[in-house]
């Protein structure tokens, strides 16, 4: 019996055999319809016409035997419906198969033995000829609302692909690039692809460096070098050739040393790429108060000779050591740092430490109303001298019982590198006091990296991070140079204080000015010519004592607030009142903060400008353009339907003059092609560096698995249901087996 309907608009014939099989024949128009000895110039000419013919009937196809001549050459290619064949049979670990060892994933299949297929044969002068077409299949075609997930339908063209690899270069995966692209494109119907198209490409672009990421980073490194002499990089590899060593900055990098390399952090908790190795970067603050990126290294250990190699690359880069390094206490760094950097201080993170005091103190504190509010007015007061701190230090450890806590007399032991007192003296030393900078580093990053990244793909998401970070010291630098914070006392010194500094420096300045005219005033004023020693009592009736030498023009006072951050405080502002100065001396204008500090200092660190090659750069800047006009066009299109008609036409008119004879479009000739355009490096023909071995750095513990502090550990517990214990006959957290030990209220 044959029937002729129309489901869902798809005009299909359908023949009931005697034994009740159905069988679908498809009926679209006759000019999209292979016929037996339709000759076609090459074989991919044939097949695509296939396609498009599948492609409207509502089936996919699949390439299926291919028969070659003694040459090479292809004398028969058969193409079939992808429902062609039936599902290899396999035995399942599952009730049937208790015993088995292997567990075998359980999957549908789209096998239904189809016999619908083309042949084309080669004939000479003729080319590819069709000589077998059977067009019934065994199974229903695809309807109408489901055509865009056939496989015909799902292309990944160079749109997409594009748009994957930049997403991946900013830390996006699949998932969300999908989901961002179908925002961008109006809708799933209109992306062309599925996301598991979009997975399966993330793939391939991953295993195109697999076992070569190290070569192809080094390379890129050299090529970087050649472009720009003011590029350094140093690697080291083991008795493997395993790249186990590496460190790079740039010419920007370098610069910006020169001018903020006052205080550096250097922070090793990085762990940012599947090898586990320890991202290392050098920061510190610019004249914004802004974190910036001096350099950076990739470490496979946190040894003592591990840090001495990075710091001592770090030095010879930069031509000098900070005044002062902030780091993480790490044993290993505290014999590293004075091995290499001569005359550098070491200070320990305020961040990392003031993070584990809840963790290290006892339960019983923990939620104490008082215990960190009096214990962080003497870690954090800057006012005060060392031995005023070491005596609020002791009464806070006799009040609540911790003189004999390990944790805490080891960080007292130390004191003299974490405590801001005992950097009263120390020229800016008040950097990192308030806002860590390994904290803002830490924010900064965390969005642009991913563990599971091998090196070149690390790489590319630290150069995007530092794109980021220099595009946003541009518009704060362009707002420094265009707009004027507001003035809010009549003092000329205000108005050379808004000239001299950057708009966030001179906010502070300008608080200080302020403060100085509504809320200080002298109280005392004592003259032993040359020396004036004024009392400054502020709103808050705390005193201040600022001396002026008229000889050498020097005013000092004791906040030290000058030395510690670089700029006057209220107190000296006052006295600069009373003696009518209007501009600020030069000798307390520190460099570091004023409107461009760059300018000033000279370089030889060879052109910035030149830190790509040209021809990549024109390559990017033309990309760029393309996006923009495109998405400008959309913008001036959207809604009007002869206008979006039109621009469609002459997308399409240009993409089919852009087709070469291969039928492949430029640069999507081969994904190899593609990826080494993406990776800016081909497949290197001989490795002699080899990836990093995957290596267990301090903390991860023998399975991996990073340690939990005391506090993660009862949160977690608090989590869990109670059990009934047994032994003691109670609900809690534990069981007969360990119910011994336990204390009576359940715990440890």
């Amino acid at each position: 019996m044959e029937i002729t309907i129309d489901p869902n608009g798809a005009n299909v014939t359908i023949y009931i055999s005697p034994g009740n099989s159905k069988y679908f024949t498809p009926k679209c128009a006759q000019e999209l319809k292979p016929s037996i000895d339709q000759a076609f110039k090459t074989l991919e000419e044939g097949i695509e016409f296939y396609r498009k013919y599948a492609t409207s009937c509502g089936f996919d196809i699949r390439l299926a035997t291919r028969i070659k001549t003694k040459e090479g050459d292809t004398s028969w290619r058969y193409v079939t419906c992808n429902r062609e064949g039936e599902k290899n049979s396999a035995v399942h670990n599952n009730a049937e198969n208790p015993e088995s060892p292997n567990t075998t994933r359980r999957r549908v299949t789209r096998r239904s033995n189809c016999k619908a297929k083309i042949a084309f044969r080669f004939c000479g002068a003729q080319g590819y000829v069709v000589k077998r077409f059977e067009e019934t299949h065994s199974h229903p075609l695809c309807d109408e609302a489901f055509k865009k997930f056939m496989k015909v339908n799902r292309n990944l063209d160079a749109g997409h692909k594009s748009f994957i690899m930049n997403c991946a270069k900013v830390n996006i995966g699949p998932n969300k690039s999908y989901k961002l692209y179908t925002e961008a494109v109006g809708g799933y119907a209109n992306v062309g692809c599925t996301v598991v198209d979009f997975k399966n490409f993330s793939r391939d672009l991953k295993a195109f460096t697999e076992g070569v990421d190290a070569q192809i980073l080094l390379q890129n490194l050299f090529r970087k070098r050649e472009a720009s002499p003011g590029f350094f990089f140093e690697y080291a590899v083991d008795e493997s050739e395993q790249l186990n060593r590496l460190f790079w900055s740039d010419a920007v990098c370098r610069k910006n040393f020169a001018a903020y390399g006052d205080c550096v952090s250097f922070d090793a908790t990085y762990s940012t790429n599947r090898y586990n190795m320890i991202f290392t970067p050098f920061t510190g603050k610019d004249n914004h108060g802004h974190i910036i990126i001096f350099g950076a290294g990739l470490l496979s250990s946190e040894d003592i000779d591990s840090y001495s190699w990075v710091l001592e690359k770090f030095k010879l880069c930069m031509g000098r050591s900070p005044a002062m390094l902030v780091t993480d206490k790490d044993p290993s760094m505290k014999i590293a740092i004075p091995r290499v950097l001569d005359g550098t201080r070491h200070r320990l993170c305020m961040w990392h430490i003031t993070n584990k005091i809840p963790k290290k103190i006892p339960p019983r504190l923990r939620n104490h109303p008082d215990f960190m509010k009096k214990i962080d007015h003497y870690i954090w007061d800057e006012l005060i001298e060392p031995g005023e701190f070491e005596k609020g230090w002791g009464e806070v450890m006799d009040e609540f019982g911790l003189k004999d806590d390990k944790w805490l007399v080891e960080m007292f032991k130390e004191r003299n590198k974490w405590i801001p007192a005992f950097f009263r003296d120390f020229p800016l030393g008040g950097l990192v006091k308030t806002t860590s900078i390994s904290k803002s580093a830490n924010n900064f990053f965390r969005t642009y990296f991913n563990k599971t990244s091998n090196l070149v793909e690390f790489f590319m998401q630290y150069d995007s991070a530092i794109a980021g970070q220099r595009h946003a010291q541009d518009i704060t630098d362009n707002e420094n140079a265009t707009c004027t914070p507001d003035l809010k006392t009549p003092l000329h010194i205000e108005r050379h204080a808004l000239k001299v500094y950057s708009h966030k420096i001179f906010l502070d300045v300008q608080a200080d000015i302020d403060e100085a005219v509504f809320k200080c005033n002298a109280v005392a004023i004592d003259t032993n010519d040359p020396i004036t020693a004024y009392k400054i009592v502020n709103d808050v009736n705390r005193t201040f004592d600022v001396v002026y030498n008229r000889h050498e023009n020097t005013y000092e006072c004791n906040c030290k607030k000058f030395t510690r951050l670089g700029r006057l405080c209220s107190h000296i502002f006052v006295v600069l009142k009373i003696n009518k100065v209007e501009k600020i001396p030069d000798k307390y204008i520190v460099i570091r903060w004023t409107k461009d500090p760059t300018r000033i200092l000279r370089f030889n660190f060879g052109s910035i400008e030149t830190e790509k090659s040209v021809a990549l750069e024109e390559r990017n800047m033309k990309s760029n353009k393309i996006y923009s006009e495109f998405y400008g066009c959309m913008g001036l299109i959207d809604g009007n339907d002869d206008r979006m008609d039109a621009f469609i036409d002459l997308l399409s008119e240009f993409r089919e003059s852009f087709v070469e004879p291969d039928n492949s479009t430029y640069p999507v000739t081969a994904k190899r092609k593609l990826f080494g355009n993406h990776f800016q490096s081909d497949l290197p023909e001989n490795v002699t560096i080899r990836p990093p071995r995957q290596v267990s750095n301090k903390g991860s513990g023998a399975g991996g698995r990073r340690l939990k502090s005391v506090q993660e550990q009862a949160i977690e517990q608090s989590k869990k249901p109670l059990k009934l214990c047994r032994k003691c006959n109670r609900k809690t957290n534990h069981d007969s087996r360990n119910c011994d030990k336990f204390t009576e209220d359940g715990s440890l």
